[in-house]
């Protein structure tokens, strides 16, 4: 067993780590993922949202039949039915303005506008009954709760919201009570706002860390599972998924998709003849070749299985493919990796099938059949080359003429 092909090399595919989220504000440190996670929560936060504004319109409908009772024995007065009233019909708005919603922004906007008309609306009908002003901590401490564990925005959104709150209501409540407000009500209140400002912050930290930690978490799981352990590329599983998603890709786009299938030629060789762990090394090293001869960050080499690579490349037609496996071939070349047990010469070469697809009206397993067979055309061929190919266009069958 020769141990001289190269020097055995310690390095390995770099371990995966969740991104972490911050301490204070609860976000993930990375923007990309922040945003990743918010789209990803984005179905389900517009739901929480329907289901949140759903609840306003049957509140403020119960409101408004008592008012209306209150109004038909002389109890009430009509302005008093003007804020369940116009409740309603904003809950109803809001509900139909969250159906049409596309963004995470965007309903952040919409969820602090309705925050907004909520607490006006709650001071208002509490101003139209001054008996009901001893409630307003209540109301107000309800609403902290809702805005900090129910409302879909981010954290930053709830704080500075809660903040407005706790300024605005104990200012209102003590404009419209005058020196009729007792000064220990008053510090009661604001110590009552403070508690739940606290008591909202913590949980809904905590709750909106441990959502994006679970959500960095399955990030890992779903990398550590699409990617080949031994050369840390993609593995099949990964490439099988990018392979049909940029066909239906390209097939929309009317757009040309190559793959390239590539064999280490005469690899059983090379493992009898330098040891499994150089074996290993190589298809490592060979990885880090493939990788870095792709030009564009849209280009997929995955390990495929045993020593098999596939390069997958959207948008790119037969010209194009062709160089990119010229390219490859050379880095190959270039570097010059001894293979003692090679029948072709002293160095590592491989072989590669590259097809394309044209036209992408059939299914993508067509293109891979394609380059699997133009991989072993290579291989007859006499290896160390690459051989191309085009899927053929699938044309309509001609109708048969009546009898």
């Amino acid at each position: 067993m020769d141990t001289r092909a190269f020097p055995t090399s310690s390095e390995a595919p770099p371990e995966l780590q969740p991104v972490a989220v911050t301490r204070w504000m609860a976000q993930l440190a990375d923007p990309q993922v922040e945003r990743d996670y918010r789209l990803h929560r984005f179905a389900e936060d517009r739901r929480r949202a329907m289901l949140l504004m759903g609840l306003a319109a049957v509140v403020n409908g119960l409101n408004f039949l008592v008012e209306l009772y209150a109004y038909s024995r002389g109890a009430s007065v009509a302005p008093a039915l003007i804020p369940p009233f116009t409740g309603v019909l904003l809950a109803i708005m809001g509900l139909l303005i969250v159906l049409q919603l596309r963004s995470p922004a965007l309903l952040e906007a919409g969820m602090v506008a309705s925050a907004a008309v909520a607490i006006v609306s709650r001071l208002g009908v509490v101003s139209l009954h001054p008996a009901l002003t001893y409630m307003w901590p209540t109301l107000m401490v309800g609403l902290m709760f809702v805005n900090y564990l129910y409302l879909p925005v981010r954290l930053v959104t709830s704080v500075t919201l809660a903040a407005v709150l706790s300024i605005a209501t104990p200012a209102w409540w003590s404009w419209s009570l005058g020196a009729a407000l007792a000064p220990d009500e008053l510090f009661r209140g604001i110590v009552w706002l403070l508690f739940a400002n606290a008591l909202g912050f913590v949980a809904a930290n905590s709750l909106q860390r441990s959502q994006r930690k679970e959500f960095a978490q399955s990030l890992v799981l779903q990398q550590l599972l699409s990617t080949d352990a031994l050369t840390g590329v993609p593995n099949r599983r990964r490439f099988d998924e990018a392979l049909a998603r940029e066909w239906r890709r390209c097939a929309r786009a009317r757009a040309p998709l190559s793959l390239l299938m590539i064999d280490i030629d005469h690899f059983k060789a090379y493992n009898d003849h330098c040891g499994h762990q150089q074996g290993d090394e190589c298809l490592r090293r060979v990885a880090r070749l493939l990788v870095n001869g792709v030009g564009r960050p849209g280009d997929l080499i995955a390990r495929y299985g045993g020593e098999e690579f596939v390069c997958l490349l959207p948008e790119v037609g037969q010209a194009g493919a062709r160089a990119v496996a010229t390219r490859l071939i050379a880095a190959l070349h270039r570097a010059a990796i001894p293979h003692p047990g090679s029948p072709n010469g002293e160095h590592l070469t491989v072989s590669i099938g590259v097809a394309t697809a044209e036209d992408l009206s059939g299914s993508e397993g067509a293109l891979f059949a394609l380059a699997d067979k133009l991989l072993y055309a290579a291989k007859n061929a006499g290896r160390n080359g690459f051989v191309v190919g085009a899927l053929e266009v699938r044309r309509p069958a001609a109708r048969a003429r009546a009898a």
